[in-house]
């Protein structure tokens, strides 16, 4: 089926097993419907066993059981059934609008993510499979309270499968197109009644890459990774619990963390020598003849460098001490985690090595450009908390929080076949500190940060129908972080092309020498809380309303010597009211509305630098706001047939913040610009500047729907399930402008499962496919923003140039995917 005449097929075919599905239920609905019931779904989302049922908090919960089923294998399949997410394939999650837009170091996520409690600053453990995780909890809206740090949009738990009390363990292999293998096992080792430990490991190997080049590099989006993970459980004494677990992953593919999964998806800029707007090198696709393949498949591309995505060293301990002191139990949480991760691979999109000729005076100009990125990070956090025992009608949780982190980054364009980057001179002639790596652009950064947190939550129950509950968590928050750019230009406007010049910022002119440095210090500070009252009018229904708090430390930019790298502490007040309702024990509707009040919302806007020679990325504030409605359905109408659904609507919008340009629309052309602020020429481009009052938060699709309906069929020898998945996510903007190119086109995914039980549950055998109808979706821009295109000759006009298109990379979706797995257990 070819991409351009499958746009309505996932429709047609959710309709169509949706039909299916209910007329093989139909004859069984007289006779079982009454014995049908919801299980009870027990989470951990305020750091104590509760039913979801009976939190009062907006939490999408997903059981190793049903990952299995609906074919929850990926960030993105949580993405698609979580109301509210978005994730931008550059491991950039977002929950309500609350998220970051920058991977530049000094600044923090808006959506915390912990793993057994633990603290995770990596994306890496959100990539685990069902064999490893038991559930994973996702907490909507600021828990400013019991998580505190980076949880101004939300939380993610991932909850691991413990060692089991008796010995046993599961293997699961699979093999899928694109020559993908994947096996995983467990094994559960009790050694004593009170002691038992956990060994499992997986690898998984994808030979052939989701995006194929047909130049002479490597093709995209290949899969190679390993996962090792040891856990160890105890109970020491009859009031004592020990948790410890420690894994490691290393992958060396080039999907990349995130799973990065990108092309640049329109024509090459073949017809101007050297870009207007903050450009350092002649331009590689100059006078190009060979087609970009990306504009008519975004899954194909034509590049000359190997990419990359390396993560080493990626060793992750934590551990839980709890003890019971009988009118509360004293828990202590800690961990350490480091890693070392690198990516990059080619920069100028083509697989010409050819040298131009006709640019530079005297020599040709070599066009393979290459980009690398390398950062190195450890952390580590303790937590100790009392949580209160018994069944009486106050129950409450204290607690002291510390985290510490060290992080080092570093990004590098280069051209290693032009000899004069090697030797660059400065603006006045002279000869500059020499370049042997021939980069025209390095950024380096370090940051240290330094968090400390105390929280209180309680909750009374005035009666059997209303309790309230209020908290508050005081956070302090250091940061420290130095930070080195230099820029090397090379173009035909200065001597010709043929020497490079030194034109790094100088962060102070009164010093001989480029000071081409600076160190950065700053802390913040905040209190935050919860107020929420919830109603009990029976045991099938919990209503609440509720008002919260949430904080996000300022923080910096570092690494590009932004004019403004500084930005002020982000702040949310959260008003939410929502509702649980069972019907009958069959039927399960979670319903929440909310309204968020941004104050001081963090953006990174790519701008010029001080020295109006590069793009820089500032780090500003501004105000927004958001609202919305998320709905989330179960019905298993007969034992058979279970049915679930999920709808998010999301409006955001920025009220305040002036006055930028769009890298993707600098004159402001686009029928939606709003200019304001007043204009600047950059070599002949007139830059437009715009205020962002009016425009989406990024990354906030405005409606999503995710639906799975999933049927049953028992025999003598087993049962077979049948599972059909829809999901539907509304166009997005991944740029705070107005411009058509920052708005990705809204798109649909089908996917269909088929899973064996024999009748021991010993053996599952399951034949899947993802994205059936191969739909194109794109997720993001990509890393980058879209950048203005002024093609040559130029339209005169009075101001200078006429923008004439734009370059776009897109963030992509998967493509079609099946296979087949198998499950033994023992």
């Amino acid at each position: 089926m070819s991409r351009k005449t499958a746009s309505v097929r996932p429709i047609l075919a959710a309709s169509v097993s949706a039909i299916a599905l209910a007329a093989v239920a139909q004859p069984a609905l007289a006779q079982d419907a009454g014995e049908a019931t919801l299980e009870e779904l027990v989470i951990t989302a305020e750091k104590r066993e509760q039913s979801l049922q009976d939190v009062p908090v907006a939490v999408s919960a997903f059981t190793s059981e049903r990952r299995d089923v609906a074919g929850i294998t990926g960030i993105q399949d949580f993405v698609n059934f979580t109301p509210g997410m978005n994730y931008s394939g550059t491991d950039r999650v977002s929950l309500r609008g609350a998220g970051r837009n920058t991977f530049y170091i000094g600044n923090d996520p808006g959506v915390a993510s912990y793993s057994d409690g633990f603290y995770s600053a990596s994306s890496s453990e959100l990539f685990k499979t069902p064999l490893f995780i038991e559930r994973t909890e996702i907490l909507r809206g600021p828990q400013g309270t019991l998580y505190g740090r980076n949880a101004i949009g939300g939380a993610i738990n991932q909850v691991s499968k413990r060692p089991s009390q008796e010995f046993g363990g599961e293997i699961r292999a699979s093999y899928g197109n694109y020559d993908r293998t994947r096996i995983e096992a467990v094994v559960s080792l009790p050694v004593a009644e009170n002691l038992r430990f956990k060994v499992g490991g997986s690898q998984d190997h994808q030979r052939d890459g989701f995006i194929k080049n047909i130049g002479t590099a490597n093709d995209g989006a290949k899969i190679k990774r390993t996962y090792f993970e040891f856990m160890v459980e105890a109970e020491p004494t009859e009031k004592m619990r020990v948790f410890a677990r420690y894994n490691r992953s290393n992958w060396d593919d080039t999907m990349g963390v995130g799973d990065r999964l990108s092309n640049l998806v329109t024509p090459y800029d073949t017809t101007r020598v050297f870009g207007p707007i903050g450009q350092l090198q002649v331009n590689p696709q100059f006078g190009y003849t060979t087609p970009n393949p990306g504009v008519e498949d975004p899954y194909v591309q034509n590049t000359n460098t190997d990419g990359y995505g390396q993560l080493r060293g990626n060793h992750v301990l934590t551990a839980t001490v709890s003890y019971d002191l009988g009118f509360a139990e004293l828990k202590y949480i800690g961990g350490f985690q480091q890693y070392n991760y690198q990516t990059g691979g080619d920069y100028d999109g083509t697989s010409r090595t050819a040298g131009i000729p006709g640019i530079l005076a005297g020599q040709l100009y070599f066009p393979t450009q290459t980009t690398d990125f390398d950062e190195n990070k450890r952390y580590y956090s303790n937590e100790i908390n009392l949580t209160s025992n018994g069944d009486g009608p106050l129950r409450w949780i204290l607690g002291v929080y510390q985290y510490e982190e060290e992080y080092r980054q570093r990004i590098q364009l280069g051209n290693p076949n032009q000899a004069a980057l090697a030797t660059p001179l400065t603006l006045a002639g002279t000869p500059a500190t020499p370049n042997p790596l021939r980069n025209f652009a390095d950024n380096q950064a370090t940051l240290e940060s330094k968090a400390y947190a105390v929280f209180g939550q309680a909750t009374y129950e005035f009666n059997e129908q209303f309790a309230l509950t209020a908290g508050i968590r005081y956070t302090k928050d250091k940061k420290s972080g130095t930070e080195y750019q230099r820029l090397i230009i090379q173009t035909p406007g200065i001597a010709g092309g043929a020497f490079a010049f030194d034109v790094s910022s100088d962060m102070d002119p009164t010093t001989p020498g480029v000071q081409n440095f600076r160190a950065l210090k700053d802390s913040w500070d905040a209190v935050t809380g919860v107020l929420n009252l919830d109603w009990t009018p029976d045991s099938d229904t919990l209503g609440y309303a509720k008002y919260s708090r949430g904080y996000k430390s300022g923080g910096f930019l570092l690494g590009t010597l932004a004019p403004d790298p500084t930005a002020d502490q982000e702040q949310v007040d959260a008003f939410e009211v929502g509702l649980k309702k069972t019907f009958f024990g069959q039927f399960q509707l979670n319903a929440a509305a909310f309204y968020n009040d941004y104050k001081d919302m963090q953006l990174n806007l790519s701008q010029l630098n001080a020295a109006g020679t590069a793009s820089a990325n500032n780090f500003v504030n501004v105000g927004a706001e958001a609202y919305g409605l998320e709905l989330e359905a179960i019905w298993r109408p007969t034992r058979a047939l279970d049915l679930s659904a999920s709808y998010g609507y999301l409006h955001t919008e920025i009220t305040e913040g002036c006055c930028f340009y769009d890298p993707a629309d600098p004159g402001a052309r686009d029928p939606n610009a709003t200019p304001s602020g007043g204009s600047v020429v950059s070599n002949g481009a007139p830059l437009v500047f715009q205020t962002l009052k009016g425009s989406r938060i990024y990354q906030s699709p405005k409606h999503k729907f995710a639906g799975n309906a999933n049927y049953t069929f028992d025999f003598d020898a087993g049962s077979l399930i049948l599972s059909a998945t829809y999901t539907w996510t509304d166009e997005t903007y991944y740029q705070p402008f107005k411009s058509e190119a920052n708005r990705v086109k809204a798109y649909d995914v089908t996917d269909f499962r088929v899973l064996w039980n024999d009748v021991d549950e010993r053996y599952t055998v399951i034949g899947f496919v993802k994205n059936a109808f191969d739909q194109k979706g794109f997720t993001s821009n990509g890393s980058t923003t879209p950048t203005a295109i002024y093609d040559s000759p130029p339209n005169p006009q009075v101001g200078g140039l006429t923008q004439t298109r734009t370059a776009i990379t897109r963030g992509l979706i998967q493509p079609r995917t099946y296979g087949v797995e198998l499950q033994y257990r023992f």
